[in-house]
């Protein structure tokens, strides 16, 4: 049995090459528009909480979320640089670059359009605890801005997944194609 594994490589060596199976193609390189989107829904995941599935542990980004949720103002995320003027930037060139991703751009505008109109709460949340302001007040304008705040981080999160997920979808018709 030993001389038959020795003898194996040997037998390998001139082999042919599998021929290629009848009518594939090879993959096209991936459009401008493509990459485009695809570096910019990398640079987000960084944001999102991962989906995870009931009685799964909660990663600490997670679990702070949920902390929020329950009134501690002060536990708000503070990633809203995700969304300042290099995302204002990358979805600009995203959006104008050559190549077709319609469902990927129509996402990146719903998530643009989402960002311009709810970051604005989430933010003020982040500066008033930033600022230390609670101290003066109790933490009334926290409590104030808690649900705007929370109301604007989840329909963020909810876009940028979709966004997210058009991305992904996209690539996979460019790689099957």
């Amino acid at each position: 049995m030993p001389a038959a594994l020795f003898a194996l490589p040997a037998c390998t060596r001139d082999a042919s090459p599998p021929a290629p199976l009848q009518g594939s193609t090879a993959r096209p390189a991936s459009d401008a528009k493509t990459l485009a989107h695809a570096d910019l829904a990398h640079r987000l995941r960084r944001f999102l909480i991962e989906r995870s599935a009931p009685g799964v542990a909660r990663e600490p980004m997670a679990a702070d979320d949920e902390r929020v949720r329950l009134g501690a103002f002060w536990r708000v995320r503070t990633d809203t640089h995700h969304f300042g003027a290099d995302f204002q930037s990358r979805a600009e060139i995203a959006l104008t670059a050559p190549g077709s991703a319609p469902a990927a751009d129509a996402a990146l505008r719903r998530l643009r359009d989402t960002v311009d109109a709810r970051l604005p709460a989430w933010q003020a949340l982040v500066d008033y605890n930033a600022a230390g302001s609670m101290r003066d007040d109790g933490g009334d304008e926290g409590r104030r801005l808690l649900p705007w705040a929370i109301a604007g981080i989840d329909a963020i999160e909810v876009t940028a997944w979709d966004y997210v997920d058009a991305v992904e979808a996209a690539r996979g018709q460019t790689r099957t194609r």
